[in-house]
């Protein structure tokens, strides 16, 4: 079986399981076995899902998240409107993909980086950039065994493990704030689970969307005038089910709020393809 047919049949496999539920065996596509046939993959699901983007999502930015998949870089993947969120917000989860939660911080952009073969400096990003948004991710993993050890190409083939986003109120003004130090607390059911701050991604937020937009900008890949661009996990994962109810508070940028409820028998909206 070729390359391409292999990337196909991947591709609508895990955007099945996105929909509906179930998980893709790992072993089905043992010849898959790079990080550009992941992002081939990726390429594949955003043809069969026919949505608008609503930005990037950028993970495995901590060392204790990398270790956990088994992996030694962070990856990319769309994030589209019908998964994204607007804070208070109730997002419906599939209760058999090992959903987690993380607060993270992300950045929302008032100008478009086109793809291009030099290099973007920090400087360039942030003149691009229109305000800081305090985020919510919410994560799971299509692949049969969950996150653990998941490895470089099956993270980036389901989509970065990327599930639903949920966003806070864009902070314009923030050009004064060391987000290096800058505190995330995460509650679940009215109960601190988790502590963090900007540093624990790369050492600095701004430095994962530095990354971020040059390595999209490697794949042909813009990001758009009002995209929001993630950076990864403050507080790590957090375990997450229906009838749960986590508070992000990143002090003076705001809070968000996102409530679990379990999904129907799929993810179906007026906007999504089946696949």
């Amino acid at each position: 079986m070729s390359d391409v047919v292999l990337v196909k049949e991947l591709a609508a496999k895990l955007w099945h399981a996105r929909i509906h539920g179930g998980k893709v065996p790992r072993v089905a596509f043992p010849e898959l076995a790079s990080v550009d046939e992941g992002y081939a993959v990726q390429r594949d699901s955003e043809r069969l899902a026919r949505l608008p983007r609503a930005g990037w999502k950028v993970g495995a930015t901590s060392i204790s998240v990398q270790a956990l998949f088994g992996i030694d870089q962070p990856a990319t993947a769309p994030m589209f409107e019908p998964f994204c969120f607007i804070s208070p917000a109730t997002v419906p989860i599939l209760i058999d993909q090992h959903t987690n939660l993380e607060a993270e911080f992300a950045f929302q952009f008032g100008d478009d980086l086109p793809p291009r073969k030099l290099r973007y400096d920090r400087e360039e990003i942030l003149a691009a950039v229109a305000a800081v948004v305090p985020a919510i991710e919410i994560v799971g993993c299509r692949f049969e065994g969950g996150f653990e050890r998941l490895g470089a190409m099956q993270l980036v083939a389901d989509m970065t493990a990327h599930s639903a986003f949920v966003r806070g109120q864009p902070v314009r003004i923030w050009q004064g704030m060391d987000l290096r130090t800058h505190p995330v607390a995460l509650r679940k059911n009215n109960r601190i689970v988790a502590k963090g701050v900007g540093a624990n991604v790369l050492g600095d937020p701004i430095a994962v969307l530095e990354w971020a937009a040059n390595h999209l900008s490697t794949l042909g890949e813009p990001i758009l005038t009002g995209e929001i661009v993630t950076t990864g996990t403050c507080t790590g994962l957090t375990q997450a089910s229906p009838g749960d109810r986590f508070v992000a508070d990143f002090a003076e940028l705001g809070v968000v709020e996102v409530s679990l409820v379990r999904a129907g028998r799929s993810l179906i909206h007026p906007l999504v393809s089946a696949g």
